[in-house]
C-alpha cells in the first residue's frame, strides 16, 4: 500500500496534484476542482490535529470500522467508495485562490509525512489512529480524488 512516508509515493502524488487545474472536470461526484482541493486541505487538517470532527456513532457500522480487521481493510485494502458523503467539517474551507489551496495541501502532505511514529489524532469514522495509518489513509484519499479528476 502506498503511503506519504514513502518518498517516491509522495512525490508521485504531489506531481499528480500539480496537474489538476481549476478547470479540471470530475469523472464522478459533485466536487469541482477548487472545492476538491479545499476538501483535501480540510481532511489533512483533521489528521494533523488542526480540525476536530465529531465521531460518527454509536451505530454498529461506525463501531465495526474502529476495530481490526475492518479498520485495517478500510485503510489499506478496500477502495474508497465513489459518492460517499463527507462531514460538513471537511467541506469548511471556501474555494478562493486555487494555487494557494494547492500549496496548503502540498505543505500538509509534507508535514504529515514527517510526523513521528505513534499515536495521532482520532479519525471521525475510524477512531484511534497512528501516524502510519494516517499516512496510508491520506495517500489513499488524495489518490481517490485525483482519480476523480482523471489524474
Amino acid at each position: 500500500m502506498p503511503t506519504l512516508r514513502n518518498e517516491a509515493d509522495r512525490k508521485a502524488l504531489v506531481d499528480r496534484l500539480t496537474r489538476v487545474t481549476p478547470e479540471s472536470r470530475a469523472q464522478w461526484g459533485r466536487f469541482d476542482a477548487p472545492r476538491m482541493m479545499c476538501h483535501l486541505g480540510d481532511a489533512l487538517d483533521e489528521g494533523l490535529g488542526r480540525r476536530t470532527i465529531p465521531r460518527l456513532g454509536p451505530g454498529l457500522g461506525p463501531a465495526l470500522l474502529r476495530h481490526f480487521p475492518v479498520k485495517h481493510l478500510a485503510i489499506y485494502v478496500v477502495p474508497m467508495p465513489k459518492g460517499a458523503k463527507a462531514p460538513r467539517e471537511l467541506l469548511a474551507a471556501e474555494p478562493g485562490d486555487f494555487e494557494a489551496n494547492r500549496r496548503r495541501v502540498v505543505a500538509a502532505v509534507e508535514e504529515m509525512a514527517a510526523m513521528p511514529s505513534g499515536r495521532a489524532p482520532d479519525h471521525f469514522l475510524l477512531g484511534s489512529m497512528s501516524y502510519g495509518q494516517w499516512n496510508a489513509l491520506v495517500w489513499k484519499h488524495i489518490d481517490h480524488h485525483l482519480r476523480q479528476f482523471n489524474q
